[in-house]
Parts: C-alpha cells; sequence; structure tokens
C-alpha cells in the first residue's frame, strides 16, 4: 500500500512538472543585425533570468523580420531603421503586407547604434578616408597597396541581409548610391565577421558592437544607424510589453 502511494507521488510531482514545463513563456524575436547586436543580444541573460521568459531571438534582416511579423510567425520584430525607412525599403521591393502601416506598434528601443568599417588583423592599414573607401567600393581602388597596404587585390564582403548596414554606408560614404562592383555576399553580419576574419585581403562593414579579436576597425568618419525600434502587430502582447519595459529600464545597463 506504503509503496503504491509512493508511486502515485512521483507521477504526480513528474506531471506537475511537466505541465510547468509546458507552461513556460518564450517570445520569438526576428530582427536586424544591428538590433540583435547591440540591443537584443546583451539583454537577454538578464531577461531572461529576471522574468522568467525565453528570447527566441534570430539575426535575418529587418526586412525579412518585418515579414515574419507580418505573417504571424514571430511575437515581434526589430530593426536599426525609422519605420519610414523600413517601409520605403519593403515598398521598393514590391513586398506586399497582410497588416497596413498604420496597424504596426512601433517602440522605441534605444539611441542609434555605431557601424565600423572593418578589416583583417593582418592587414597594416589602420585608417581609411571617405575618398578611399568610395575608391574601394566602386572599382576604383582595387589593390591594397593604393591606400598604404599590400600589394593584394581588394575584396570586398558585403551582408546582403543587413540593408540598414548597406543603406548608411551608402549614405556615408557614397552619396546615397549603391555599391557598384562584385563583392563576397554575407549572409548576415556574423557571417561577414568570419569572412573578414579569414581572409586577410578583405573588408566589409558591420555594427561596432560585434567587433572582437578575430578582425580589427579602421579608422574612418563615423557611421550610425537610425535608432532601435522594436515593431508588433497592434498593441504588444503582455510578454513582449515584459521585453521592452525591461529593455527602456535595467537593460540599458546591458546595451552596447
Amino acid at each position: 500500500m506504503k509503496r503504491s502511494i509512493a508511486v502515485v507521488v512521483v507521477m504526480a510531482l513528474v506531471a506537475a512538472t511537466s505541465v510547468t514545463v509546458l507552461a513556460a513563456e518564450s517570445i520569438t524575436l526576428i530582427g536586424g543585425s544591428t538590433s540583435i547586436s547591440t540591443v537584443i543580444n546583451p539583454i537577454k541573460e538578464a531577461f531572461e533570468k529576471k522574468v522568467g521568459i525565453t528570447l527566441n531571438a534570430t539575426a535575418a534582416g529587418s526586412k525579412v523580420a518585418l515579414q515574419k511579423l507580418d505573417a504571424g510567425d514571430a511575437d515581434v520584430a526589430t530593426a536599426g531603421h525609422t519605420p519610414e525607412e523600413l517601409f520605403a525599403n519593403i515598398k521598393k521591393d514590391n513586398i506586399k503586407l497582410k497588416n497596413t502601416h498604420e496597424s504596426i506598434n512601433v517602440i522605441k528601443l534605444a539611441e542609434p547604434a555605431n557601424y565600423s568599417i572593418v578589416i583583417n588583423p593582418a592587414n597594416s592599414v589602420t585608417k581609411l578616408s571617405k575618398e578611399q573607401l568610395e575608391g574601394i567600393f566602386t572599382g576604383k581602388i582595387s589593390n591594397w597597396k593604393d591606400v598604404g597596404g599590400n600589394d593584394a587585390a581588394i575584396l570586398c564582403i558585403v551582408s546582403n541581409l543587413s540593408p540598414g548596414s548597406n543603406s548608411v554606408f551608402s549614405k556615408v560614404f557614397l552619396g546615397g548610391k549603391k555599391i557598384a562592383i562584385d563583392t563576397l555576399d554575407a549572409s548576415n553580419a556574423a557571417d561577414l565577421r568570419q569572412n573578414i576574419a579569414t581572409n586577410p585581403d578583405s573588408i566589409g562593414y558591420l555594427p561596432s558592437a560585434m567587433v572582437d579579436t578575430t578582425i580589427k576597425s579602421v579608422d574612418t568618419l563615423p557611421m550610425q544607424s537610425s535608432p532601435i525600434i522594436m515593431l508588433t502587430i497592434g498593441k504588444p502582447s503582455p510578454k513582449v510589453q515584459k521585453l521592452a519595459d525591461f529593455i527602456l529600464g535595467e537593460g540599458k545597463h546591458y546595451i552596447k
């Protein structure tokens, strides 16, 4: 009899634990590389520990993030754009959304993030002017020896899922024009960093928060994103509101 009672108690505890696990809340967040690297990743651990909600964050580019939000595949999207910039990019690519601009709620999470021009640590170049960078990314300068480096062909790497970064670079260094040369296409900013780290003759740009010992930044003109924003369809759900409140409160201490 006692053994039967003990088995029942154990089974009840297991069932209760399973229910608790199943009931654990999570947030699916998709964003651009800038917003993920400068805001979301830095606050993730502290947010999960304090609030008890799992934050599943993926860097897939701001346009993809908005599309996933629109399709119901994400609870929230983030971007390093103004809403006007983001919707202009969507319109330019003829992307159709179910939800209108007016139905999407926007919360400003953080001030603009900084970007860095990055090269491989083996490269002896330490400084590049606006004119030199314009020359490199338009094909007028194709060898590192022409900007004080070794005699080697320059490989430009650009992330096709970082429209915010590409737009900022274009405005600062190319007078708003698009990059006019063949580049090695990186899937996102993390992939770009990996490519820079493994290719001694490469150059690219990414959020300064992502610069580590595997790459190095060069001295040049400052680059900044638009403010970092969060987007939801209509009013944020209670769990997403908790995320926004954390970022705007205690989370400020973790943001890079």
